[in-house]
């Protein structure tokens, strides 16, 4: 079945089509009031409109990234939702850890919680540890009288969606099930904590619930009209773990698909880092709003590696995610200068719409104006000639810019992306420096419709080896997303020593969640046949707070945290017992690994080089070479300075820059030493 992956960003949405192994791209200008109206242009240009009504044998999988919970949590624009929890407890998710994301902050700001005081609602419930240390007990369950005041208080309150979270839930989820039956008269969607996280810290658990109902209104209505328009086409999302889910779990659990557009272009930049030959990498994906930067290790069979908890826009999240770093620093960052005359580049952006200067509509430039003053932009291959650029609208916007900072314009255009490039420098160096890695052995993959833009001068100043720029690069999240794989992720809490758990209680364990996360991926319409599964243990030492992952495959997983313990902290604690805190089971259904391949050098063609013109490399210009990467294969090489053209985005090859193309015909960038 064709395989279409769909990346829906601030200004483009991006489409790759996988059929037979043949790719064909498309890129159409978002439409932020209904972004489902772009992925339906995008699709009917790639042949593939909407039927009147959907068949019982889909014509075309649609594997989907969306910002639309994203957005809706980061700009508060989430459904009107209600709590429930024990009685004594409502406060609980307002008073958290208790931690301060910035230490220093002399007026530190939280955001407001989304969940309002007047809408958390107590139950009279309880549940605690057995005395003898075995398992948990109810002590006290909810009368149906006070169930029935409860969900009239609720239909008085008139919430569209409801959490459900119950302290020790994660070992009785049967108490949160029984509120649940007695509040789905409602008629709202009801999100209870422990169907979604069986795990332990009550404070991860209803903050994960809460987000989750806060958005399930908001994505259920925008996957259920999507779903109509698509008629015969089936639609998955993308998981912030970077695995598909099915649409109809994706409406119900939303929280899962809060990351979906960033995680298909670390899927897709581990892929082509590997295809390139690398064995770990730090993807920089700079599209139109803001730039995501993620490190891997690619040269195992699982190229991307999700962490468990994470945070966004202030809020808690026990989920499986990406380890992602994002900037809003985008090609449509909007360039101002402040009370104090300094020059800022983002976080606003001119988004799809007015656009950049260049696109003829807006007045403010943009870091993509920036770009097309200097020469390394212009009509022409850009979106394959489809949109003329306003080349003297843009030279009139940095005149004014440049006479309040007391500029040339081409000054000017040329500090807007040294700014923007100070930005991103650092955010690399956030995941590679402050994550113990060293840049200087890890190669930068740079996508997204402006990276390539960027990525040897990037390279350059953190001394990284090379700079690869994948083929298609504006397209390879829509790429990484329609190569996704389909999974589904349980886990269970266990809080024991490990050495009191019988190999034959752990299987039994392990079983029950395999067989959970099979039936998730039937129901979605997969063949299991080819199903992987693989399970994980989070163990620490009695008394620490947090713990470690260790893959159950490879026998003596209590010597194995050992050693990991003491390769990452440099000491043990032998007198400690290890304790099991929970059990994580994937099942997938794999694809095939990229493998890298050697190429032979030779020259770029005469055919490739296709003109020249005038190009500002750090503020000079220079006549330089353009390349048409159409005309490339795998082995051709030529130096620059060269601009390379394409489609879906443009490539700076600065001055005394070596360009090759390796295997998948991704190309790479390496500085070149004085006298070579």
């Amino acid at each position: 079945m064709p395989v279409v992956g769909v990346d829906t960003g601030g200004t483009f949405t991006d489409l790759a089509l996988l059929d037979g192994g043949r790719l064909t791209i498309e890129k159409v200008q978002s439409t932020p009031d209904d972004p489902s109206r772009a992925l339906l242009e995008g699709l009917a240009r790639l042949g593939f409109g909407a039927t009147a009504k959907k068949s019982s044998r889909p014509s075309v999988r649609v594997v989907h990234g969306t910002t639309v919970a994203l957005n809706a949590l980061l700009t508060g624009r989430t459904a009107r939702a209600a709590f429930v929890t024990n009685a004594g407890f409502v406060d609980l998710i307002e008073i958290g850890r208790q931690d301060r994301p910035d230490l220093y902050a002399l007026h530190p700001v939280k955001p407001p919680p989304l969940v309002p005081r007047e809408l958390r609602f107590e139950v009279e419930a309880r549940t605690a540890p057995r005395e003898d240390g075995n398992g948990f007990e109810v002590l006290r369950r909810p009368k149906a009288s006070e169930l029935a005041r409860l969900r009239r208080a609720l239909a008085a309150a008139q919430v569209d969606s409801i959490a459900i979270g119950l302290l020790h839930s994660y070992a009785t989820p049967e108490c949160e099930a029984e509120v649940a039956r007695a509040l789905a008269p409602l008629g709202v969607p009801i999100t209870l904590s422990a169907g979604l996280v069986r795990e332990h810290r009550e404070h991860e658990r209803f903050s994960t619930a809460i987000v989750n109902a806060a958005l399930a209104p908001v994505v259920r209505d925008y996957l259920r009209h999507l779903s109509d328009a698509l008629g015969g086409a089936r639609l998955e999302l993308l998981r912030s773990s970077g695995g598909t889910i099915a649409a109809e779990r994706a409406a119900e659990e939303p929280v899962r698909i809060l990351l979906s557009g960033p995680a298909g272009g670390v899927l897709g930049a581990s892929r082509a880092a590997r295809e390139a030959g690398a064995e770990s990498m730090v993807g920089l994906d700079m599209g139109g709003t803001s730039t995501d930067v993620a490190f891997r290790r690619v040269g195992t069979r699982r190229a991307v590696e999700p962490v468990q908890s994470s945070s966004l826009g202030g809020h808690a999240l026990a989920i499986p995610t990406l380890d992602l770093h994002t900037i809003g620093c985008g090609g449509g960052s909007l360039l101002r200068v402040d009370s104090a005359g300094v020059l800022t580049v983002g976080p606003e952006s001119a988004g799809a719409s007015p656009g950049p200067v260049a696109y003829g509509k807006a007045e403010i430039p943009t870091v993509t104006d920036a770009h097309v003053l200097l020469g390394h932009i212009a009509s022409g291959a850009f979106l394959g000639g489809r949109l003329e650029l306003d080349v003297a609208r843009v030279e009139r916007a940095f005149e004014r810019l440049a006479k309040r900072l007391g500029l040339k314009p081409l000054a000017a255009a040329q500090a807007a992306l040294d700014v923007a490039r100070a930005a991103m420098r650092h955010a690399l160096g956030v995941m590679t420096l402050q994550r113990g890695e060293d840049p200087r052995v890890t190669p930068l993959v740079a996508f997204g419709g402006a990276g390539g833009l960027h990525a040897a001068d990037l390279a350059r100043a953190l001394s990284m080896p090379r700079a690869i720029v994948p083929h298609a690069p504006g397209v390879l999240s829509a790429l990484g997303l329609a190569s996704a794989e389909p999974l589904a992720e349980r886990s269970s809490a266990v809080l024991a020593p490990v050495h009191t758990l019988s190999k034959r209680e752990l299987a039994l364990r392990v079983r029950a969640l395999e067989r959970d996360a099979r039936a998730e991926l039937a129901d979605a319409g997969h063949a299991l046949r080819d199903a992987e599964c693989e399970v994980a243990l989070d163990l620490r030492y009695s008394g620490q707070s947090f713990e470690l992952r260790v893959p159950l495959e490879g026998g003596d997983v209590e010597r194995r945290f050992v050693a990991r313990h003491r390769e990452l902290y440099g000491y043990t604690l032998d007198d400690r017992e290890v304790e099991l805190v929970n059990v994580r089971v994937t099942v997938r259904l794999p694809s095939p690994p990229p493998r890298a391949r050697s190429v032979r050098a030779s020259p770029a063609p005469r055919s490739a080089f296709v003109g020249e013109r005038r190009v500002a490399f750090s503020g000079r210009f220079t006549r330089t070479r353009l390349v048409d990467r159409a005309a490339l294969a795998p082995g051709h090489h030529f130096e620059g300075p060269a601009i390379v053209q394409e489609f879906s985005g443009t490539t700076l090859v600065p001055p005394r820059t070596l360009a090759r193309v390796t295997h998948g015909g991704h190309l790479e960038l390496t500085a070149l030493r004085s006298g070579t």
